[in-house]
């Protein structure tokens, strides 16, 4: 407790003397390695599921349109379409949150 209001002090101080906010890069805390390896999986195994469901699709629209049922070859082409908005949000998340935080 007294430790946050010495900080505090110095901080306030500090702002006082140069008139200047401080504002500090962002950093990684340490083990952060771990949580990038976590989130570099989610992402495979996020695109892996795009994949699937793009060739899935891509049956659904053949069977649909080969034994004329026209409702599975219209939900294939949604599905599709689906399937490559996920990725394309996928593959952008990272740029975007980086961007727009500033962090790159």
């Amino acid at each position: 407790m007294v430790l946050m209001i010495v900080q505090h002090a110095f901080g306030q101080l500090a702002i006082a003397r140069t008139g200047v906010v401080p504002d500090p890069a962002p950093a990684p805390p340490d083990g952060a390695g771990a949580l990038t390896t976590l989130l570099s999986w989610v992402k495979w195994g996020a695109l892996v599921c795009c994949a699937g469901a793009a060739v899935t699709a891509g049956g659904m629209i053949a069977l649909g349109n080969t034994s004329r049922r026209a409702e599975m070859a219209e939900r294939g082409k949604v599905t599709l379409i689906c399937a490559v908005i996920g990725a394309v949000v996928i593959a952008v998340a990272g740029t975007l949150i980086t961007s727009s935080y500033g962090l790159g």
